[in-house]
């Protein structure tokens, strides 16, 4: 039978080798906390705010379904589409903005309502 060979052994390392260890890894837990904190900061300039112009109301009842690879996570009841038709006067414009039943009961012409932009418009 063959006999194993003798296991390599690494000499020890030298404090040079471990402080440099340490501080590199130290400039990489600094990178993932930056990355982490700058994550967490709250969007800015992706909201708008406006004055409530209409409320309207699509019935068209429908079933959505969500899942999540092969699962289905739960269905959902809609009564129809929800929107609100909102003047930006920052943006000179009126958006159609899609929300759920308890927020379009909320809301009255006038009021006023803070989105998100449009994903085709975000920065």
């Amino acid at each position: 039978m063959p006999s194993k060979p003798d296991p390599f052994v690494v000499p020890s390392t030298g404090r040079r080798d471990a402080l440099i260890a340490i501080v590199v890894g130290l400039v990489v837990l600094a990178f993932i906390i930056y990355g982490v904190r700058d994550m967490a900061k709250p969007v800015t300039g992706n909201k708008l705010t406006g004055t409530v112009l209409e409320k309207h109301f699509t019935p068209q009842k429908e079933r959505q379904i969500s899942f999540n690879g092969g699962h289905i996570e739960g269905t959902k009841e809609t009564d129809g589409e929800y929107l609100l038709k909102v003047r930006v006067e920052s943006q000179n414009r009126t958006y159609e903005v899609p929300v759920e039943k308890p927020l379009y009961e909320s809301k009255q012409v006038g009021d006023s309502l803070t989105f998100l932009r449009p994903p085709s418009e975000q920065k």
